[in-house]
């Protein structure tokens, strides 16, 4: 049970089995996204024998939060109250800890229920903001841990924003035999609006937890720092939630380079990036780029580009300093093995490839993802611009200079128009020069229009569209956007445009009638807080913003937010 001292109340699992995290490497957490995402009621029915009283434990937590924020659902914010409770006899947190760090993996399997909703629950909630994080034990690990090396902890591990916390005597005091490590962290999860413990700022650290030590000291009177940093791995550690849902609760759709997590319309976005791909001259070299054009970012942050100039898609994984050519490169041409200025990539997971706007060429070309030497048509006779796909494996395509939106059906050749098809105009009914085009979970497509410098929203089936930014002339006042390109939303209906003849990023909250400028706007210049001609946006699970600009040889990527909870981060190109 929890108790209290100093204003404080006891959260144990803050000093929690550190010291039991297995050295050997162990299977990922994987399979459980596969289940339904139900009730807290049911979630718990496969486990609840191995407590004393888990209905009666699921029933106050459901009842303890009657608002939750974050767009989280009774249920998922239920399963992390119920995470944090504390109880006479071993709580549900060290049990699942437990069997985390059990090689046998087929012990997870009762929990994956559980785990669906509390997973579910906690990637939609924003990555904190603040970069260090502290978590102690009282005990001694400096030798388990050496500088340079990297480690799992396969666990979920909680972690505190204040270390005058942790040396309140019911942690790990001030004097003993103690282990403190100090986290560089970029994904821990704030939970106090839904925790047991209101008065601590806990931050959940996921399982899979990939790190390397920074440094360590031996700081005297029994106490060890270790000071480590976040890394992302080279394979998934934790496969994210949002797959398989067939519920009556809710299933969510994360549209392509949109993001899970509810971001705060009013999410403070940090100026400053760092580059992530190209960044050493306008050159074919594997570590250049020139005229990179459309990007995607995978679940494991690998960055794709339209290496356009260079007639090449290039694969770029996070902290690495070269790419690799994963489509084209053979040269300008029509050969299945070539492309010919290709403007936009997604990846198709479903199919393992990659799906290309290869312009010049007038086609759509899908490529194995993997080793893939040629590509294979699948759409003919289109100048192709951007191009998205929805949950059904449609594609939604816009040309050059087009006036419409065109769908094709998985395994259609016949394009239906969804937006525009009645001239080139600046009706509600109409569209010009269209750019680029996101599909959201309900289907509503949003495109960017060049000629008429704003974003057009269009329902599914709807026969004109609504402004959802800009449309108020080309200028730079916050009412209006000059050559819009890259457009993403996120799960709160907020757009974020690529407002390239301004050099910034603007973004639009739902029924708007002015944005405001979260990056760039300083001018077309190559500093860090300057953009040159943003064109292609796209979030990733872990709410980076990845932005490339038109004529710019390199993307950035930054930290960014407003305070634990709401915290971004995001990634982007200049000039």
């Amino acid at each position: 049970m929890s108790a209290s001292a100093g204003g404080h109340e006891w959260n144990p699992r803050l000093i929690e089995d550190t010291c039991d995290e297995p050295e050997a490497y162990l299977q990922p957490l994987d399979g459980y996204q596969e289940s339904d995402l139900v009730s807290l009621e049911e979630a718990i029915e496969p486990i609840k024998s191995l407590f004393r009283n888990l209905p009666r434990d699921a029933w106050i937590a459901k009842n303890a939060l009657k608002n939750p924020v974050n767009g989280l659902t009774p249920d998922e914010a239920a399963a992390i109250h119920l995470y944090t409770m504390e109880t006479r006899t071993r709580s549900l947190y060290l049990i699942l800890n437990e069997m985390l760090r059990d090689r046998d993996r087929r012990k997870l399997q009762p929990w994956f229920l559980y785990l669906k909703l509390f997973i579910t629950a906690l990637f939609k909630i924003s990555p904190c903001s603040v970069k260090v994080l502290w978590r102690g034990v009282k005990s001694s690990l400096h030798s388990k841990y050496h500088r340079g090396q990297r480690y799992i902890w396969w666990a979920f591990s909680s972690c505190t924003l204040s270390l005058e916390v942790l040396e309140q005597p019911m942690y790990l005091g001030k004097t003993g035999t103690r282990t403190l490590f100090s986290i560089e962290c970029m994904n821990g999860k704030a939970i106090k609006p839904y925790s047991y413990f209101q008065k601590e700022d806990e931050i959940l650290l996921l399982p899979g937890f990939y790190f390397e030590v920074v440094g360590k000291v031996n700081a005297g009177n029994g106490l060890h720092i270790i000071q480590i940093r976040e890394v992302t791995p080279p394979h998934v550690l934790l496969e994210h939630p949002f797959v398989g849902s067939s519920t009556s609760i809710a299933k969510l759709v994360i549209p392509l380079r949109s993001t899970p997590v509810n971001i705060h319309p009013n999410a403070r976005w940090k100026q400053n990036g760092i580059t992530v791909a190209g960044g050493n001259g306008e050159g074919y070299g594997n570590n250049q780029l020139c005229y990179p054009w459309g990007l995607y970012v995978d679940d494991d942050q690998t960055v794709y580009v339209t290496d356009t100039c260079n007639h090449r898609i290039m694969k770029w994984r996070l902290g690495e300093t070269s790419g690799q050519v994963v489509a084209g490169g053979n040269k300008r041409g029509r050969g299945i093995h070539q492309l010919s200025d290709p403007f936009d990539v997604i990846v198709d997971n479903g199919t393992d490839s990659l799906i290309i706007c290869d312009g010049s060429n007038q086609r759509v070309v899908r490529w194995p993802r993997r080793n893939g030497t040629s590509g294979e048509t699948i759409i003919s006779n289109v100048h192709c611009r951007s191009l998205t796909m929805d949950e059904n494996g449609s594609l939604y395509v816009t040309a050059a200079g087009d006036d419409k939106v065109r769908r094709y059906r998985r395994g259609e050749f016949q394009e239906t128009v969804v937006a525009g098809d009645n001239g080139s105009g600046d009706r509600l009914d109409q569209l010009s020069s269209t750019e680029y085009v996101f599909v959201d979970q309900h289907h509503s497509v949003y495109v960017s229009e060049w000629q008429n410098d704003r974003v057009m929203k269009w329902k599914e089936g709807a026969k004109q569209g609504t402004v959802v930014a800009g449309g108020h002339g080309r200028g730079n006042s916050l009412e209006q956007l000059a050559c819009p390109r890259g457009v993403v939303v996120d799960q709160l209906g907020t757009v974020y445009v690529a407002d390239a003849g301004n050099a910034r990023i603007m973004r639009w909250s739902e029924g708007a009638t002015q944005g405001n400028v979260i990056i760039g706007g300083n001018g077309i210049g190559k500093r860090s807080n300057q953009l040159h001609g943003p064109v292609g946006l796209s979030f990733d699970r872990y709410v980076y913003l990845t932005i490339f600009a038109k004529k710019a040889d390199s993307a950035k990527i930054d930290e960014t937010g407003s305070g634990c909870g709401s915290g971004s981060r995001s990634a982007w190109a200049d000039g």
